[in-house]
């Protein structure tokens, strides 16, 4: 009679639903677990959560209000697999334990891991080198064109007239200086003969040395 009066009562007092339910996939930020009972819990029941890897994730402000009971983890889960071990008092006395899974997929990892892809690939960026071949290419054309025309040719060209103007110049006086001197010199000799042929012997022996 025992037996049979017990299992009635802990057939009420079951899990009826959750948030998260078992075999939920969440894709949005969750700290909060609710669990509602067939009946009544009393003070005493809680639960303790476990990640993917078999670690208990710290739970705090566990409540019992009724046959509901609540709980918040330290922090925000992770994407990854979840278990919840729950163990209640019902009105009788009696502990009942359970548990149920879920998964936690955010939608925020995705968006991480597909926006490097579309910004690793802009359209843009095929076009910036042309331009810039563009204009190495412009650079080094009118790079050549000065190379091939320098502009200090036409001042070269201008002195090398300038110098060759002088140096004509200067040859024409020293051509005209040597002409003067040989006719001074002529004229000079011409009277010195005349001078000492007018000189007597003696004298101009004296003369010639």
């Amino acid at each position: 009679m025992f037996f049979a009066f017990a299992s009635p009562v802990s057939a009420h007092t079951g899990l009826e639903s959750s948030s998260p339910s078992n075999g939920e996939t969440i894709t949005e930020d969750i700290q909060e677990i609710v669990m509602e009972f067939e009946s009544v819990i009393e003070i005493g029941s809680s639960f303790s959560l476990l990640s993917e890897a078999g670690k208990e994730i710290p739970v705090q402000d566990i409540q019992v209000n009724g046959n509901t009971l609540t709980g918040k983890a330290s922090e925000l889960l992770e994407n990854g697999n979840y278990t919840v071990k729950w163990s209640v008092v019902g009105e009788d006395g009696h502990q009942i334990d359970g548990e149920y899974g879920f998964t936690v997929a955010t939608e925020n990892t995705t968006e991480e891991n597909i926006e490097p892809k579309e910004e690793t690939t802009p359209s843009p960026a095929t076009e910036e080198p042309k331009e810039e071949q563009k204009q190495s290419t412009a650079a080094s054309d009118v790079q050549e064109e000065n190379q091939s025309n320098p502009p200090f040719m036409p001042v070269l060209a201008g002195l090398l007239v300038v110098v060759a103007l002088i140096v004509v110049v200067w040859l024409m006086r020293k051509g005209r200086g040597t002409r003067t001197s040989y006719k001074a010199r002529y004229h000079w000799m011409s009277l010195h003969y005349k001078t000492k042929s007018l000189l007597p012997k003696v004298v101009q022996s004296k003369w010639s040395r």
